[in-house]
């Protein structure tokens, strides 16, 4: 039902926002509340309200959101290793998603072999960006951005500058913000079979410049560019691992946001502090006592050797 600024209450606002949480998740909840909440301020300042009702509103802390649409799900570690062989070997047929009109057509659908899911991967440049989410629990708008000016291979460690995102009337954009909280700059140390790929990475892109060069020289040198050398849209890439997601069998709450818990629990499960973890993955620091009190922002080859030993089962 349609309300007037003046119908809206804060007990009603209150149930709204909870039933946008349980059917899309903490994170829409949150957001819709900064939303509405600045549309009454500026009512507000406008004289057309006396009071903001969003102000005294109270989310619960904990909410169950119902299915998918409750977030991304951790992966654990023998998912992860896994999902990392699965990407470059496996064999299991990987075909494309239905649109919704082809899935409703009563004459069948000419049929096709489709690729499997190692030559998908390959063919739409997964393998890469699906390890390097495992070794760093980067965002995927953050890999995607990522430049080889980020990464230093000898030292073993890369370096967050920006990320990717869509821009009305622009289209896809690199953007270095400095107070991001989803894009905090920092250098974390790799482990050691990320080194390896990005190493063979380096040398693959090298080759197809030599043999297929850009017909006009990149804005970006980006670790993970488009066939046309620009930047890749994170959406496409979501939909793309959704693809090989649903061949390999993987529940559809393992998002590439689901790589960042797992790199958590790896360096929980090794022994190492929150406060290596949330350098790693780049949060804010965990408590009052080690913001103040315990150095910041540095490397942790430990995190590095402990992310190598678990995917490697060495």
């Amino acid at each position: 039902m349609d309300l007037t600024l003046t119908e809206v209450t804060t007990g009603g606002a209150e149930k709204f926002l909870i039933d946008v949480g349980i059917e899309q998740g903490p994170g829409s909840m949150a957001s819709a509340r900064s939303v509405l909440s600045g549309m009454f301020r500026y009512a507000v300042r406008r004289g057309a309200l006396v009071v903001n009702p969003i102000r005294e509103v109270e989310l619960p802390q904990n909410l169950e959101p119902k299915g998918r649409t409750g977030g991304a799900r951790d992966i654990t570690v023998d998912e992860l290793r896994f999902i990392l062989a699965a990407v470059r070997t496996s064999i299991l047929p990987c075909p494309r998603k239905l649109t919704k009109r082809e899935r409703e057509r009563s004459t069948p659908i000419k049929a096709y072999r489709p690729p499997t899911v190692a030559d998908y991967c390959a063919s739409a440049d997964l393998a890469d960006w699906v390890t390097l989410l495992a070794a760093t629990g980067l965002r995927r708008s953050q890999v995607l951005a990522l430049l080889w000016s980020d990464i230093d291979l000898d030292a073993k460690t890369l370096r967050t500058t920006g990320k990717v995102v869509r821009v009305a009337g622009q289209g896809l954009v690199r953007v270095v913000q400095d107070d991001d909280p989803k894009n905090r700059k920092g250098r974390i140390a790799l482990p050691e079979f990320a080194v390896v790929m990005l190493e063979q990475r380096k040398a693959a892109l090298e080759e197809r410049k030599r043999t297929r060069p850009p017909s006009e020289p990149p804005e970006y040198d980006l670790v993970f560019p488009s066939a046309r050398w620009t930047l890749r849209d994170p959406d496409n890439v979501q939909d793309q691992w959704q693809r090989v997601r649903e061949a390999l069998g993987i529940p559809d709450d393992i998002t590439a946001h689901s790589f960042r818990g797992a790199v958590a629990t790896i360096l929980d499960d090794a022994g190492l502090s929150a406060r290596v973890a949330a350098d790693v993955l780049g949060h804010a620091d965990p408590s009052m006592t080690q913001r103040r009190y315990m150095a910041r922002g540095r490397v942790h080859p430990a995190a590095a050797v402990a992310l190598h030993k678990a995917v490697s089962a060495d």
